[in-house]
């Protein structure tokens, strides 16, 4: 630092607010220092940094894939909680562990690197929470459990979704509609999301005067294909499908098209959280109802960031509602 300091004809300190943000510098000066900094090759070292200031300025984003993955919307959530971070002057680090997987986690927490911790993919009852409480570290979530706990969470608004979803299947003359959920190993662990879906379906299908077929299905195109052909099989007078599974709906698609079903002249699909690229890339484009991922994440990283620096205040609990975005899977039902 002091070379770069040196060069750049500037203060150490001056060089120190630059790098950590506690003070205002300038853009001319903050260029002369990035110049300096590049000149000399010169990289901050995160852990010698941490050793004195007792902050490392790196959170970890704890994504479980539970088998399938990382899909394009769930990726929505992680790019915004990045890109928020580092506009932040905060580092963000994929761990890809499984939620069972608790002793890894007490081994990332415990050695002293992390600020904090940001969790996705929330169990109804989330074993991780007691982890994290335990060893006094911060952290909020990207969905919540089925507890009133004092945490900090934003959410899908599962509840307004679905019922909306319905309500519009409902308004173009579907009786009988299939939810397709997530994989059944998934609702067994009590995926915060897919229970919700579940609960809410029936909730408003029972309200809305439906025929309401609940299944489960793997996170693939092909169990999609399978999938669809078995529900029509059994019930032949199904017009229409209600997706919490991206990655399984263009094989529900396929399947549908395969026995010479038309979308959505002969069955309509609705997709819930399902981000808007991923809807696009369909042929016809996907009728769907979502929060916006990226802003979910962006903003439940900033309320971890706002701890971490010590802003007081009753904790963070947000619903995001869907927009339904009305496109060319959806449409009157069949005689």
């Amino acid at each position: 630092m002091v070379d770069v300091a040196r060069l750049a004809g500037v203060s150490v300190s001056t060089v120190s607010y630059a790098l950590n943000g506690t003070r205002p510098v300038s853009a001319e000066t903050r260029a002369r220092i990035e110049a300096a900094m590049a000149e000399l090759k010169y990289t901050p070292n995160l852990m010698a940094r941490s050793l004195r200031g007792r902050r490392s300025k790196i959170i970890a984003l704890v994504f479980p894939g539970q088998g399938r993955g990382i899909d394009i919307s769930s990726l929505g959530y992680i790019l915004g909680a990045s890109d928020h971070a580092q506009s932040l002057g905060y580092h963000l680090l994929l761990w890809t562990t499984e939620i069972d997987s608790l002793a890894s986690l007490r081994t990332l927490v415990g050695q002293g690197l992390l600020d904090g911790v940001l969790l996705m993919e929330v169990r109804m009852d989330d074993p991780r929470i007691a982890v994290l409480t335990e060893a006094d570290v911060p952290f909020a979530m990207i969905g919540r459990t089925d507890q009133a706990t004092e945490t900090d969470w934003v959410d899908t608004d599962f509840d307004q979704c679905v019922h909306d979803a319905l309500h519009h299947l409902t308004d173009l003359g579907h009786r009988h509609v299939a939810l397709v959920n997530q994989a059944a190993p998934i609702l067994e662990m009590g995926l915060s999301g897919a229970i919700r879906t579940q609960r809410a379906a029936q909730r408003s299908a029972a309200q809305l005067g439906l025929d309401l077929t609940a299944v489960t299905c793997d996170s693939t195109a092909p169990a999609g294909t399978a999938l669809i052909n078995h529900l029509l099989d059994r019930h032949p007078q199904l017009t229409a499908v209600l997706a919490l599974n991206e990655q399984a709906v263009p094989g529900v698609m396929a399947g549908a098209l395969e026995r010479g079903l038309r979308v959505p002249d002969d069955l309509s699909i609705v997709a819930v959280a399902m981000s808007e690229q991923a809807a696009l890339m369909a042929v016809p484009a996907i009728t769907t109802i979502s929060a916006d991922e990226h802003e979910m994440g962006r903003q439940g990283v900033e309320v971890l960031i706002n701890r971490l620096e010590g802003q007081p205040g009753p904790n963070t609990q947000k619903l995001f509602e869907g927009t339904l975005r009305v496109r060319g899977t959806t449409g009157p039902a069949r005689s």
